[in-house]
């Protein structure tokens, strides 16, 4: 959870996790755990962010001036033509294919920088660079940009850096530098001796780029119940990205990624939420309003 405005880190949980006091204790024990209670999934666990990665295939799709009202038959869930407000609202695969090939896996994935993604958060502490899909990887074949398009191909990101990309969208393309310490006190006078100064990265668009995302994010909010009765009215996006695990009886399990900020027209925090084996976006959902309930509610 991260506070828009100043880059600063309210939250964040990496489950499971372990007593600090009783770290060297049980070192062995929590080394030796195939849970991994020692990553640090927050900064360190890649994952695929499946369809919370499309915002930032709009984003590249309206800076190259691709019209937001020009549709795309989605003949999957939606079921008939769709624009790009539409397309996020009901996470149309068909559309970020379609749109993703028009624009080659470069200029998507280089979008996805510039908001956040595999690059860099500014945390004190030590992140993982994450990958994003480029046309230059050993691997490349043309499907793989359609993959990609979707948020999965070669694309794998931490948690933190959904956290950034979710701020620079609530921004308005104003990336910020994310950081743990917001200050330093003098522990014999309390008096404040350093504080944080907020930096921003600046990705251009402005209201042609950004509006359309945010009015589609606010949408696909309302689609799910949790999110649309919470305290304060949200912008959200689910993924649901396939894991290489297959299930007994076929088809693959999925994690479950969600970004979101709130309130949506005046936003404060944003919020990234993955849950390993999580069973699709949706299922982060209910984490993403216990948030908004402990921020917003009261």
């Amino acid at each position: 959870v991260v506070d828009v405005q100043t880059g600063g880190i309210l939250a964040a949980a990496s489950v499971p996790g372990f007593d600090l006091n009783r770290y060297r204790a049980d070192y062995a024990a929590l080394s030796a755990d195939a849970a991994a209670p020692l990553l640090d999934r927050v900064c360190q666990g890649l994952y695929a962010p499946g369809s919370a990665f499309k915002p930032a295939v709009a984003a590249a799709a309206l800076t190259a001036g691709i019209d937001p009202a020009a549709t795309v038959n989605c003949t999957g869930r939606y079921g008939g033509p769709v624009d790009l407000r539409t397309a996020l609202e009901y996470s149309c695969n068909i559309f970020f294919y379609d749109v993703g090939r028009r624009l080659s896996v470069d200029v998507f994935s280089a979008m996805a920088r510039q908001l956040g993604l595999a690059t860099p958060t500014g945390v004190e502490i030590a992140e993982a660079q994450g990958r994003l899909t480029w046309s230059s990887d050993e691997n490349y074949q043309a499907g793989l940009t359609l993959m990609a398009a979707i948020g999965q191909g070669n694309t794998a990101v931490t948690p933190l850096q959904l956290a950034a990309y979710a701020a620079t969208l609530a921004n308005c393309g104003q990336r910020p530098a994310l950081h743990f310490a917001d200050r330093a006190v003098n522990a014999a006078t309390g008096e404040t001796v350093w504080q944080y100064t907020p930096t921003f990265t600046t990705v251009p668009g402005g209201e042609g780029v950004f509006g359309p995302i945010r009015d589609g994010t606010k949408r696909m909010a309302r689609t799910t119940r949790v999110l649309r009765e919470g305290p304060v009215a949200c912008a959200a996006k689910t993924g649901s990205p396939q894991l290489a695990d297959t299930l007994p009886g076929g088809g693959h399990y999925v994690n479950s990624v969600l970004i979101g900020y709130a309130p949506a027209d005046d936003p404060q925090i944003a919020m990234a939420v993955v849950l390993e084996y999580g069973g699709g976006g949706s299922n982060a959902a209910p984490i993403l309003r216990a948030v908004l309930d402990a921020v917003f509610d009261g």
